[in-house]
């Protein structure tokens, strides 16, 4: 029974001495009372039965405390029939202890290694919000310089927005931390079209030529430019565009100066992030469908 089962058996034992001791007592007390007779008055023959009344009584509440006790043991005890599940359930304890204790150790580390102005600096230096300096590479594009020939397409000669897009897209996969266009820092938020003559970065229009600024390494940078098949073979030598790439070990760039106001996103707490990846491709792919069928009503002015 374990020391639960001997505990209310204690409790059972020191019940009965009890009662037995108030029993006891009782008779022999109204044993004497009944010895005096003054005015009739006689007790000796019921008081046994007030006594085994009170200790009949006293005897039930015990026993309801009793069973509550060992109903309240078992319930909230786990059971186990032999000593080798005790043991299995002592070590899946004493493991997922250790994993605790370790995860608070790590959590503590990482307090203490926390440094606030370090992570400040850091999100401004990612949002372009800061000035910055260190090396890189500078590249210059133009138009093509020759004289056109009257057969030629002007528009075929000149730096278009996708071009330099596409320029700052292999200097960001090539490892480029910060990259500025004529002094016009980019983040997330600046985009390329065309403005006419003229190229449209965020919300300046940006004439030729076009310096590009871009601060990491210079030579992964530069070698990705210049790989066979890349950006220079593919956009710059079939158009005669002009383009110098100069290794520096110094590039300033200055911070962004646009707006960053968000009128419509807000921010999302991670512990009520609800769509995951696999969700969100899902949904695009139903959304997908649906444009696709709706597409020739869409064409001739009609609801989709």
């Amino acid at each position: 029974m374990g020391w639960a089962g001997e505990s209310v058996g204690i409790l059972f034992f020191m019940s009965s001495m009890v009662l037995k001791g108030f029993f006891n007592f009782t008779v022999n007390y109204y044993g004497k009372v009944s010895a005096f007779k003054e005015g009739g008055y006689r007790m000796g023959n019921h008081s046994w039965k007030i006594g085994v009344g009170l200790a009949s009584m006293l005897l039930g509440m015990l026993l309801v405390f009793q069973f509550r006790t060992e109903t309240n043991v078992k319930t909230y005890l786990p059971q186990f029939k032999t000593v080798s599940e005790l043991g299995i359930k002592w070590n899946r304890m004493q493991t997922d202890l250790d994993k605790k204790e370790t995860e608070l150790k790590s959590l503590r580390q990482q307090i203490q290694g926390y440094n606030r102005d370090e992570e400040v600096k850091s999100l401004q230096m990612a949002a372009g919000v800061t000035p910055l300096r260190g090396p890189g590479v500078e590249i210059t594009l133009t138009d093509v310089e020759r004289p056109l020939k009257s057969y030629e397409d002007p528009n075929l000669f000149i730096v278009h927005y996708d071009q330099l897009e596409l320029l700052v897209n292999e200097l960001w996969a090539a490892g480029a931390e910060a990259v500025a266009i004529n002094g016009v820092r980019l983040v997330a938020q600046t985009g390329f079209s065309c403005a006419g003559t003229t190229i449209l970065v965020g919300t300046k229009k940006l004439a030729p030529p076009y310096i590009i600024r871009a601060i990491g390494d210079p030579g992964t940078l530069k070698a990705a430019l210049m790989i066979p098949g890349g950006f220079i073979e593919s956009q710059i030598l079939p158009f005669e565009l002009g383009i110098w790439i100069k290794v520096q070990d110094s590039l300033y760039l200055p911070p962004y100066k646009g707006s960053s106001v968000y009128n419509y996103a807000e921010v999302v707490p991670e512990e009520l992030e609800e769509t995951t990846d696999s969700e969100m491709e899902g949904e695009a792919g139903a959304d997908a469908l649906v444009s696709a069928e709706s597409w020739g009503s869409v064409e001739e002015g009609e609801e989709p």
